[in-house]
């Protein structure tokens, strides 16, 4: 791997960032925040809720629909202590959207908070008109029941479940978090991390960037809390974190159709789905993955595939809607664990829209793959002019670069 590409310096991406940059409440509208304009030099400060007069009239905007679901659940026992479990993903293995149907039981692998103080034993959490039960089933896993059988998982949680804040936002979550930490277009639940850069977007803002002649596109990547893991060590060792990506078959058509607008994605995680999709053409058009509409994108395969030799855009998103509609439409799914760095070309994007990232992360490595200009004059402009940071912060916009 390191023939093909140089790895960075974890190093390169290090930047003091002040605790009270870090913006622990939203703005108080949606569209009331900043918006850096940084797809050239000299950087421009700007309201985002003038985002349409930044970006083409033709533009198709593609955002990350994933629904963030309350993962966090505050147990107490009996001796006091309090247990804090936090939900990552089903064992069964079933899709999130699929298990949270489930009524009578389900089975999580989680993180717990203060294990050493529950080794064993059933917990207990006494809502208004409900009980619900956890027991540990392993290290890393916990069952839960319910004291009524006949409602879904995502009932309980709706009435059990604490918003899943980032832990850079030192605070308990609010009433006002269920709906500020979730985008207007949220649709699919899965993710306990925010698609943050969605964030910022109102209705409003919605109808005046349809009526300016802006389209829109919806994928899914079900953010996993892998995403605030910051890279220790060597680039090259690092174990990056595995996402489930969804795109309907509608949403494909609607992608080849938009195939010669500029494409801007909203969020990191947008572009991460994008470019997983293209590999996953890519990958089948040089025989090395067959023509299914299961996606499976490890983290270094774009150095492997894209030297092979690369296929424009619209062949690749032809492809991907050929394999669905011989799938009876079914659209695509899998998983990816895509590492975008530096030195490999991002190819479904012309315009990045995100958030102001962490220190060390690899979302910062991903806008240092993909800006025209040099993310750390970015940053430091934006320290300098009063930006907020990270999920509840501002937001910049990035033009790809040649």
């Amino acid at each position: 791997m390191s023939e093909v590409l140089r790895f960075p310096s974890v190093s390169k991406y290090h930047y003091e960032l002040p605790a009270d940059r870090i913006a622990d409440y939203p703005a108080a509208n949606r569209g009331d925040s900043l918006l850096l304009n940084a797809l050239q030099e000299p950087f421009l400060k700007a309201d985002f809720r003038d985002i349409a007069k930044l970006i083409p009239e033709n533009t198709l905007m593609v955002f990350n629909e994933t629904r963030v679901i309350p993962a966090r659940l505050h147990f107490q026992k009996q001796t006091g202590a309090k247990i804090e479990i936090f939900l990552l993903k089903p064992l069964s293995g079933n899709d999130i959207q699929i298990e949270m149907t489930h009524t009578d039981s389900s089975e999580w692998e989680v993180l717990i908070g203060n294990a050493s103080k529950w080794k064993e034993g059933l917990l207990e959490l006494l809502l208004e008109d409900l009980i619900l039960y956890a027991t540990r089933t392993g290290q890393n896993s916990v069952r839960f029941t319910w004291s009524k059988p006949d409602l879904s998982f995502a009932a309980v949680l709706s009435e059990a479940g604490k918003v899943p804040l980032p832990p850079y936002i030192k605070r308990d979550s609010e009433k006002s978090d269920l709906d500020r930490y979730q985008t207007v277009f949220a649709k699919r639940e899965g993710s306990v991390a925010a698609p943050t850069a969605g964030l910022h977007f109102s209705d409003e803002i919605m109808t005046e960037l349809t009526q300016s002649g802006v389209r829109f596109s919806k994928v899914s990547l079900d953010v996993g809390i892998g995403t605030f893991r910051p890279v220790k060590g060597e680039v090259k060792d690092h174990d990056m974190h595995k996402e489930t990506i969804h795109i309907t078959h509608e949403e494909l058509e609607n992608l080849v159709i938009n195939i010669d607008r500029p494409w801007l994605f909203v969020g990191t995680t947008t572009l991460r789905t994008m470019e997983s999709l293209y590999l996953h053409a890519l990958k089948i058009y040089h025989r090395l993955a067959e023509s299914s509409a299961i996606i499976d994108i490890h983290q270094w395969d774009h150095l492997k595939v894209k030297a092979k030799g690369l296929i424009p855009k619209k062949v690749a998103f032809e492809k991907l809607l050929h394999i669905s509609e011989t799938n009876d439409n079914s659209g695509l799914s899998g998983d990816t664990s895509l590492f975008i760095l530096k030195g490999q070309p991002v190819i479904t994007a012309d315009l990045l829209l995100t958030n102001f990232h962490q220190p060390s992360s690899t979302l910062l490595m991903l806008v240092d793959a993909f800006a025209s200009v040099d993310w750390k004059k970015a940053y430091d402009f934006a320290l300098k002019n009063d930006f907020r940071f990270l999920s509840y912060g501002d937001a910049c916009l990035f033009r790809l670069a040649n």
